[in-house]
């Protein structure tokens, strides 16, 4: 970096005030500049180390991660300790001072619990609050529950990156902590997936089957001979039959199939289970891909 005034190149960056100074004649380039890495500290005796675990900005926090946060320590007195965490409660408030950060921060509370149910990596987490932002921003949240509002977020955000979510799981979040019917649930669901779909104008791709398959595959415990065998039973269907066939129907089936093959004998409704599909659905499909593959071979 040059100075504009004097073309020096002695530019000097004050990490305290966020500014960039040139040190021959003085001009501030830059002022209140945002720090983005990570904060170090060096305590007494000892080596320098990072201040927190953070990557700096945090957009699943409310206010980004920049609050500051503090612990209480057991080796204090009782008093002390009661006085300190009456000041914790009040700090922790005032992060929060409008209704507005106390929906938002509500409603990443709700995210990360949905998160966790779903086993969703942080990444996506952070994605779904981008988009939850979004639409609060672009007023389409009002008057629609929080909970079925992130539902359909998480949806459309694991349909965006290729994760294999079916609507069962999500809608089965919502009956078990809403208290609702799974058909209500799942009614909801897609009527909120659709309606944001078009307001934020966002294209959904398809999971394909074989997505659906090594999941499911990996819940169910087979091994990778089992998981190849499926993979080669869907491959050699029809394009015509696969177009016209739901991926988790077809999933369901070619694992049932391969593990058959296999010699290993799993039930058709722990197969269900996992897969959302009704035992019957799935021993017709497999009955259908077996004929199928007999008429391939032959």
């Amino acid at each position: 970096m040059r100075c504009p005034s004097c073309s020096s190149s002695a530019v000097l960056h004050d990490t305290l005030r966020g500014e960039y100074v040139c040190t021959r004649c003085g001009l501030v380039l830059m002022e209140h500049s945002l720090e983005l890495k990570p904060e170090w500290r060096r305590r007494p005796g000892e080596e320098l180390e990072r201040a927190d675990v953070t990557a700096g900005i945090d957009v699943t926090q409310h206010d980004f991660g920049l609050g500051s946060k503090f612990s209480v320590s057991k080796d204090l007195p009782p008093s002390w300790r009661a006085r300190l965490r009456r000041m914790q409660l009040w700090q922790q408030r005032s992060r929060a001072s409008t209704w507005e950060e106390r929906s938002l921060r509500e409603a990443l509370i709700e995210l990360d619990k949905l998160c966790e149910d779903l086993s969703l990596p942080k990444g996506i987490k952070a994605e779904i609050s981008v988009l939850y932002r979004r639409a609060r921003a672009a007023r389409l949240t009002g008057g629609r529950g929080t909970h079925q509002v992130l539902a359909a977020l998480t949806f459309i955000t694991c349909r965006l990156r290729g994760l294999p979510r079916t609507e069962g799981e999500i809608s089965r979040t919502l009956t078990a902590r809403l208290g609702i019917g799974n058909y209500e649930a799942l009614r909801n669901l897609r009527r909120l997936t659709k309606f944001f779909t078009q307001k934020l104008k966002l294209k959904l791709f398809r999971i394909s089957t074989d997505d659906y398959i090594n999941r499911f595959a990996v819940q169910l415990g087979f091994s990778t001979h089992i998981i190849k065998h499926a993979h080669e039973l869907y491959r050699a269907l029809p394009k015509k039959f696969k177009q016209t066939r739901h991926p988790l129907s077809l999933s369901a089936a070619v694992l049932y199939l391969a593990a058959e093959a296999s010699g290993e004998k799993v039930p058709l409704k722990k197969i269900g289970d996992i897969t959302g599909f009704a035992i019957s659905s799935i021993s017709k499909n497999a009955a259908r891909v077996r004929e199928l593959i007999t008429l391939h071979e032959g």
